[in-house]
């Protein structure tokens, strides 16, 4: 019998994550991911109009509220037959505020959810800076290490550090001016008001794009030079990690920012399948089912366009709340690295360009995004494309043309919205009867990411990333940690579905 280890919650990622990881002989021959926390956004949603759900949709999350604005007003569009009038316009406005909130994601989740896995604070000199002073007391108040073991797995020299965790303080503010850039064209954030199903809520004028073009140049400064430079320096030092927090090898994208090109709507970045690295073909939505059989549900499999499974709290099988996504009935990690591959696959410009460049500076190869290493990258290649693209979007705007066009919510209808979070894949599912919400259901990145063992067994990406891991130091596993951290993962978006009247145990939070 191996040793057991129980981390709950995971630290320094969003919403209530159970991880149990079983050892032997120093590696992982067993994890399990358990979603520890319920929502009822797809519940609220029955009943409502349908011109509602962008908004509610959005509260799922306060970090990626836009991948769901984006999805719940596709799926809108879709049901109201209106997807192909949208304005250019109204295209280009959609696309500066979703690639805000990617850019944004990514300075999050590098500086400070994951940072904190490299960087030992207890070792920084004081005398410093008071800035630095201040921060490392609060980060070991917090005691962000695992298990409060002294020793862990730091090998960055003092000034590489320090350098961290300066640009840790600069990337708040770098933060600060993403979610400004985005509220120019969103209005606000978190909960954008901009996204609405028929186009945008706000012309932008010359104003406005001006007070944009300063956002993006120091957005851009920062990640070009401040957080590339961080993340090769790191990379150096934890290049073995290339190798570790590999998956099955399979990803899925629907892709993202659509733009009207020559008459028709293409995707910035491409949608896609890939198999174990090599094989790549297009995505078709029918295909997806989610697998319950080690869910707190009723049944084995269900499809997101049919009615909600039972609540089953005894289910002996169960332990998880999150369901099992599958394509074709096979596990796919989703999120930055999918999405990479995928334009790097399908030869899409500037995609493949700037991930061929990557690939000669760290002297690696394409299969190494599917690591932890390879994810950080992933995010960083992101959020460099991006921020040079939110430029070219925003000159392409013409002030005199339309932002939003007018239309009728039909009686009945079935819409399927595709987008992307900074995660990856988000899925919303709508069906329309006299005119209110009559089914809503989504699936978000996480719940593909973290899922629980399907009916055929086969784990979900982040459990399968965990089996097989060497770990060093079994009372401070910092390679669980890192593993897990590198998917970024978000409970309160990974479930959604709950049923108040069939909640017995006393010990569960029902969020009001």
């Amino acid at each position: 019998m191996g040793k057991k280890i129980i981390i709950d919650p995971v630290t320094r990622i969003e919403g209530h994550l159970k991880v149990e990881i079983e050892i032997e002989n120093k590696r992982v021959v067993d994890a399990k991911c358990s979603g520890m926390l319920y929502r009822g956004i797809e519940k609220i949603l029955i009943g409502k109009d349908p011109e509602d759900a962008t908004q509610i949709t959005q509260r799922i999350c306060g970090v990626c509220p836009i991948a769901h604005a984006s999805a719940s007003t596709l799926a809108c569009e879709d049901a109201f037959g209106i997807t192909e009038k949208i304005p250019s316009n109204a295209l280009l406005v959609r696309n500066l505020i979703h690639a805000s909130n990617h850019i944004h994601n990514s300075i999050l989740h590098f500086y400070h959810l994951c940072l904190l896995d490299f960087v030992d604070v207890r070792k920084i000199k004081k005398g410093i800076s008071s800035e630095i002073e201040l921060l490392c007391k609060f980060l070991e108040r917090d005691n962000y290490y695992p298990f409060n073991v002294e020793e862990g797995d730091f090998r960055l020299p003092e000034d590489v550090n320090i350098r961290c965790l300066q640009n840790y303080i600069k990337g708040l503010e770098i933060r600060r001016y993403a979610h400004q850039l985005l509220s120019i064209f969103g209005g606000k954030m978190p909960h954008n008001c901009g996204f609405i199903p028929g186009g945008v809520t706000q012309k932008i004028d010359a104003g406005k794009i001006e007070n944009a073009i300063g956002k993006i140049k120091d957005i851009k400064e920062f990640i070009e030079f401040y957080y590339y430079r961080d993340l090769k320096e790191i990379a150096s030092y934890y290049n073995d990690y290339f190798e570790i927090g590999s998956s099955y090898g399979n990803f899925l994208s629907y892709g993202v920012f659509p733009i009207r090109e020559d008459g028709t709507i293409k995707r910035f970045q491409p949608s896609g399948i890939i198999y174990e690295i090599e094989k790549n073909e297009e995505i078709n939505y029918k295909e997806i089912t989610e697998h319950i059989i080690n869910s707190w549900y009723e049944g084995e499999i269900e499809k997101p366009e049919e009615d909600f499974p039972e609540i089953n709290f005894e289910k002996k099988t169960g332990y998880s709340w999150i369901k099992s996504p599958r394509y074709k009935d096979k596990p796919f990690e989703v999120g930055p690295s999918a999405r990479i591959l995928i334009a790097y696959k399908k030869n899409i410009s500037p995609w493949k360009e700037e991930i061929e460049k990557i690939l000669n500076e760290f002297k690696i190869d394409i299969s190494k995004f599917n690591s932890v290493m390879g994810r950080h990258l992933a995010r960083f290649i992101e959020a460099k494309v991006l921020i040079n693209e939110c430029l070219n979007w925003l000159l392409k705007i013409n002030p005199e043309e339309e932002f939003y066009i007018e239309y009728e919510v039909p009686e009945e209808g079935i819409g399927i919205g595709l987008s992307e979070g900074a995660r990856g894949a988000v899925g919303h599912w709508i069906k329309i009867k006299n005119r209110k919400i009559s089914h809503y259901q989504v699936i978000s990145p996480t719940t593909w990411n973290a899922s629980p063992k399907d009916k055929n067994g086969n784990p979900g990406p982040i459990e399968k990333s965990l089996i097989g891991t060497k770990i060093e130091n079994e009372e401070n596993p910092v390679e669980i940690l890192r593993i897990i951290r590198s998917y970024d993962p978000c409970l309160a978006c990974a479930v959604q579905i709950i049923d108040k009247k069939k909640l017995k145990r006393k010990e569960f939070i029902i969020w009001e």
